[in-house]
């Protein structure tokens, strides 16, 4: 474009000299509009060759403080003793009583475990002291193999994770839980042959009786030989101290126990009934067992 206006310019001269200056001022403009023509482009190219991919934005991450406590935990069935592999879930809001119920669904399918809690249910009728929302999502007896976990919120989070099945032995990983908060992730199963539970003494008078019944207990059992670990409805520590899930720990005072059974169950059911009917004190006892609750 710049040599076509400087050619026509240049035969325009040759053939008309009457006017040099106004042919002169004519060339001029052109070669000033040329120059800015040419800058402009330079911006543009330059521009463009020194813009990058907006890579280096920041990424807006978007978190959700825990709404619920999970752990992984292995449920008794009440007559049988049968072991229920799923999720004890409690919502970290207490509510107005202690009736609150949480809805959730749980698929199993081939290696995929999908977990949803949509909403906190609330109650028809009001009953009880104020408390939290709990459930237990049973999942199901699972063989040994790893699994994909999905834990979904609502409809907006969705938490993935990878489940671990071995004999006797679950393990969770899910990093960077969202909604949830992941107490115990490990578990191990209770053998077999083994009572839990606690006799509850409220008032100061009843802890001799509960005494009493402890020691009734022990000729029956032997002390627990379980490594260190969480099992569900008690946790063991390293000194082989107990202590019990929140599931089954009671808010009143108690006499804790946990035994290794050396009889039959039918024995301690004995020692039990002999407490509970005991007509001048009778004795509140929970008892649980790999048999089922005694």
């Amino acid at each position: 474009m710049l040599f076509v206006a400087i050619y026509r310019r240049f035969r325009f001269w040759r053939r008309s000299r009457s006017n040099v200056y106004e042919t002169f001022k004519s060339f001029v403009n052109v070669l000033s509009a040329a120059r800015w023509f040419f800058v402009a482009f330079l911006a543009i190219f330059s521009g463009t060759a020194c813009h990058k991919p907006g890579t280096d934005d920041p990424e807006i991450i978007v978190t959700f403080p825990p709404e619920f406590t999970v752990d992984l935990f292995e449920q008794r069935n009440d007559s049988t003793g049968a072991p229920v592999f799923g999720l004890w879930v409690e919502s970290m809001a207490e509510f107005e009583c202690g009736n609150y119920g949480i809805e959730y669904t749980v698929t199993v399918s081939g290696s995929a475990i999908a977990v949803q809690l949509p909403e906190v249910r609330e109650p028809d009728t009001c009953l009880g002291p104020p408390g939290r929302a709990r459930a237990f999502f049973p999942v199901g007896s699972l063989a040994n193999g790893d699994y994909t976990l999905t834990f979904t919120l609502g409809s907006v989070i969705v938490n993935k994770g990878t489940l671990k099945v071995a004999d006797g032995y679950y393990a969770l990983s899910m990093p960077n839980a969202q909604g949830i908060d992941f107490q115990n992730r490990i578990l191990q199963t209770i053998p077999d042959h083994y009572i839990w539970g606690f006799a509850l003494a409220p008032a100061e008078p009843d802890l001799p009786v509960a005494d009493q019944f402890i020691a009734g207990l022990k000729p029956l059992t032997a002390e627990p030989d379980l490594p260190p670990g969480y099992y569900g409805y008690f946790t063991v520590s390293g000194t082989g101290q107990y202590f019990f899930h929140k599931s089954i720990a009671p808010g009143i005072q108690y006499r804790p126990f946990l035994r290794r059974l050396n009889v039959a169950p039918d024995a301690v059911r004995g020692l039990l009934q002999s407490f509970r009917d005991d007509p001048g004190k009778p004795l509140s006892i929970r008892c649980f067992s790999t048999y089922g609750v005694l």
